[in-house]
């Protein structure tokens, strides 16, 4: 009973507009996360399904008792027990949220749903958000910028993410790694992408990863991985990762280029001081700086800037799928504005013959190739680089990752430098 409580609570959290991440807390247990995800992952089809179930509407302020129904439906087809147990505790969880009264409506839906199941899937196949489990406008965008893929993107948002580590080639090189791996029982594969990276055949708790408290080795998606790669940082370079927090990238950079002077900077001190968690753990040093980088202003200009800007993060939604509930099609116009701001004034801060790299874990062409696009008409100093990598979508503007099931993020990369015209 109380796993249902506790996923309905994390999804009334999300219903107010806080992230996933945020919802959840340390109290949590595993299963009433689970449950959490795949509600959110299968929101579309779940409440679609709901919609056939009941006469009405339930009132917005019993959205409790709706939230509820969603996790026991969820349930009935996707945890390990069975589904009389699911349909039971999400009855019983009406207690726990004061909600007594919907019993029965709990359960007379519940079942219900057990025995019209394969009606309702035929209802529901003409219904596009259902199907793909994706609000519209998102399916709209998909479709127009990857028409050749598009179906296998919104399949990749829908199955849970690979659990992907970066080996700290300061400490032990990847080889090394994976053998300590395996004398701990822990099948692991490496990565193709890049040289630092580690799939594990099962999601772990880091905890219970070799070395991992020593700084070992850091849980990163493979295409974040390949940022130092591209970055192309050289010894006694100024170097500054512009939009740094929870620094991930920001370690992944000081692991791989002995001798740089990085400048990690980013807007809240809450947000900084994660970067300089991470940086202890790693036994790795920097500058961190907390700031707007709009006011931004070095003594001296910077080699390489890592500009990695907000973005709508829809190339991450399997590991997030509350984005899709949270982002609006009205949000991209107004994240384009912000990015294009950021790119505009970290231009200003690279020096001559400098590189900036800009990146999103975004797969919406306004965040990305546009952006790139229209910068480099209004920018007669500015030229681009050469994205080299043996997968993805390369285009002008620069290289495209798209989300892969069993594989790395959707990710977005362009290479600028700065010359006299």
């Amino acid at each position: 009973m109380q796993e249902y409580v506790s996923a309905v609570k994390i999804l009334l959290k999300v219903a107010e507009g806080r992230s996933l991440d945020q919802a959840i807390g340390t109290h949590d247990s595993p299963l009433s996360r689970q449950i959490a995800y795949g509600v959110l992952r299968n929101y579309y089809s779940l409440s679609a399904c709901l919609e056939q179930l009941v006469s009405k509407p339930l009132a917005s302020k019993h959205q409790d008792v709706e939230l509820l129904i969603l996790a026991g439906i969820y349930s009935i087809d996707a945890l390990n027990r069975p589904a009389h147990a699911s349909v039971n505790f999400a009855v019983e969880a009406t207690i726990g949220l004061k909600k007594s009264w919907a019993k029965k409506l709990t359960n007379g839906v519940l079942r219900n749903y057990q025995r019209r199941k394969p009606a309702l899937e035929l209802e529901m196949s003409t219904d596009r958000e259902a199907i793909t489990n994706h609000p519209t406008w998102l399916v709209d965008r998909i479709d127009e910028a990857y028409p050749d893929h598009s179906t296998q993107i919104m399949q990749a948002n829908q199955v849970e993410p690979p659990m992907t580590l970066r080996v700290n080639l300061l400490q032990i090189s990847r080889e090394n790694y994976l053998e300590t791996l395996e004398q701990a029982g822990i099948e692991a594969t490496a990565g193709l992408l890049a040289a630092t990276s580690i799939y594990l055949k099962t999601p772990r708790s880091v905890d219970k990863l070799p070395g991992f408290a020593d700084g070992l080795a850091s849980v990163q998606d493979e295409a974040s991985q390949m940022i130092p790669k591209f970055l192309n940082t050289e010894t006694g370079h100024r170097v500054l990762d512009a939009c740094a927090a929870p620094g991930g990238k920001t370690c992944a950079i000081l692991e791989q280029q002995k001798g740089i002077h990085l400048t990690a900077l980013d807007i809240g001190a809450k947000r900084t001081a994660v970067i300089e968690e991470n940086l202890k753990r790693l036994k790795l040093e920097c500058e961190v700086v907390t700031q707007d980088l709009l006011q931004h202003q070095p003594d001296e200009l910077y080699d390489r800037i890592l500009l990695d800007v907000p973005c709508s993060a829809t190339g991450i939604i399997r590991r997030h799928p509350d984005i899709k509930l949270l982002r609006l099609d009205t949000d991209i116009d107004k994240l384009s504005t912000t990015q294009e701001e950021l790119l505009a004034k970290a231009w200003s801060l690279l020096c001559i013959n400098g590189e900036l790299l800009y990146s999103t874990c975004s797969i919406l062409p306004d965040e990305n190739q546009a952006i790139v696009a229209r910068f480099l008409k209004s920018q007669p100093d500015a030229r681009l680089l050469p994205v080299n990598c043996s997968t993805g979508i390369a285009s002008p503007e620069g290289l495209q990752l798209l989300p892969t099931t069993g594989g790395s993020d959707g990710f977005f990369f362009s290479r600028l430098q700065k010359y006299k015209p």
